[in-house]
């Protein structure tokens, strides 16, 4: 049997409406905190913190400076409980994670009841179902992932193996139980990384007195957040432009068919720019931002929009290099989303909308491509009136992970910890 790092005390109810959680998003160049309640119908945004990390504290989306991170993330909480009674302080934490070596599958498992297929699933049989796939899944991946990266089995962490849809039958279903039927197919997405990553993240959580409920792959939260997510008509790629990586998810169908990550986010586009000008990156980052909210003047405005530019060029190129690899995938879905601090910059969007897709990836005509604002969240509402930002997508995303999971585990009762 496995026990998979998402777990809890089985007598905490989590929707009751009132428990505090934190979803913690300690990206490269802000960690982003949100303080959040969850009940029946969804989750409740309360307070949102925002602190700028100093640039030796992350690379690519991973901790390089424990002490700095550490520091960053407890100003942050304190904003967060600034104003509350000590008996309203959160205890739990849910954390997202990305990089590189942040592996991702979307796996189709094909289960047939061979007794008593006549009968409806019980609780015990399904749990049953899904401990033996998960098992199976679980020993895999870390065997796949140890070939890919060159880890030991041992040094690689299972973060979630996530049902994304359920069938008997050839019906869709929420849950198996109740339902007869000799063919099960089971939709999962399995995350692993590497421990030295996670057990950063614990660290981090520790020090803050938290526990942690979930350690969640980036990519496929933000991919599961959209409104539109549960819709089994529903294809979208999903695009989320850090300041270290970028985070590539596909979905398909309602499925999360693939994820990607890769180390070209933000930073390149600012190192970029402080070469070509000769200035610090400082002054190259604050010469971005408001290149991006179109506060520059015109004579300093042409030569940052030549580096934006041709910077943007590389990044689509890199990340056609992405998308070519999700080979099982099929035909690319024609809807992108954009989030991150990085989908800010103009040319992005331009370098996405002059790509010839056609003739490099298998894609039936040129995607359309919006912004994934927080106005298209779901089961999300905003108390705080601060969830504003294409950045914040991430940290709610991991709110909106953690409220899927309590309500497949209440209303659904599949148990994530077979």
């Amino acid at each position: 049997m496995i026990k998979l790092p998402l777990r809890k005390s089985k007598s905490k109810n989590l929707l009751d409406g009132t428990t505090p959680i934190v979803a913690l998003d300690i990206g490269t160049d802000t960690v982003k905190s949100i303080l959040f309640t969850m009940g029946e119908y969804g989750v409740s945004v309360n307070r949102i913190s925002r602190i700028e990390q100093q640039k030796h504290a992350m690379k690519s989306g991973i901790i390089r400076n424990l002490d700095t991170v550490l520091e960053n993330c407890k100003l942050s909480i304190n904003q967060l409980v600034s104003n509350l009674k000590p008996e309203e302080y959160p205890k739990y934490v849910i954390m997202g994670i990305a990089g590189e070596y942040i592996q991702g599958v979307s796996i189709v498992v094909n289960y047939e009841r061979e007794e008593n297929f006549e009968k409806e699933v019980t609780r015990k049989e399904q749990d049953k179902i899904l401990e033996k796939v998960k098992f199976q899944i679980a020993e895999n991946g870390k065997e796949d992932l140890s070939l890919r990266t060159g880890l030991r089995n041992e040094d690689i962490e299972i973060l979630h193996i996530t049902p994304t849809g359920l069938e008997i039958g050839g019906m869709p279903v929420n849950t198996l139980i109740g339902y007869k039927g000799k063919d099960v197919r089971l939709n999962f997405y399995a995350s692993f990384a590497p421990k030295t990553y996670t057990e950063a993240l614990r660290k981090v959580a520790s020090s803050l007195n938290f526990e942690v409920l979930g350690i969640v792959s980036q990519p496929f939260a933000v991919a599961r957040a959209h409104s539109g997510g549960d819709n089994t008509n529903f294809s979208a790629m999903f695009i989320d432009v850090g300041g270290g990586t970028t985070d590539l998810a596909v979905v398909k169908h309602g499925n999360v068919a693939e994820t990607q990550m890769f180390a070209f986010g933000g930073r390149v586009f600012t190192k970029e720019l402080a070469k070509l000008t000769d200035s610090d990156f400082r002054h190259a980052e604050q010469r971005k931002i408001k290149y991006s909210s179109k506060e520059l003047p015109k004579e300093v405005l042409r030569q940052v929009q030549r580096v934006m530019y041709s910077t943007s060029g590389l990044w689509m190129r890199t990340l056609k290099i992405a998308l070519q690899s999700c080979e099982d995938v099929g035909a690319l879905p024609t809807q992108i989303y954009l989030c991150g601090g990085g989908a800010l910059l103009p040319d992005i969007k331009q370098s996405l909308m002059e790509f010839p897709w056609k003739k490099y990836l298998p894609i039936a005509v040129v995607p359309k491509i919006d912004m994934f604002t927080p106005d298209l969240l779901g089961s999300i509402v905003d108390n705080s009136g601060d969830l504003e930002n294409i950045y914040d997508i991430t940290p709610a995303s991991l709110a909106k992970f953690l409220y899927d999971m309590e309500i497949d585990r209440v209303k659904k009762n599949i148990n994530w910890e077979v």
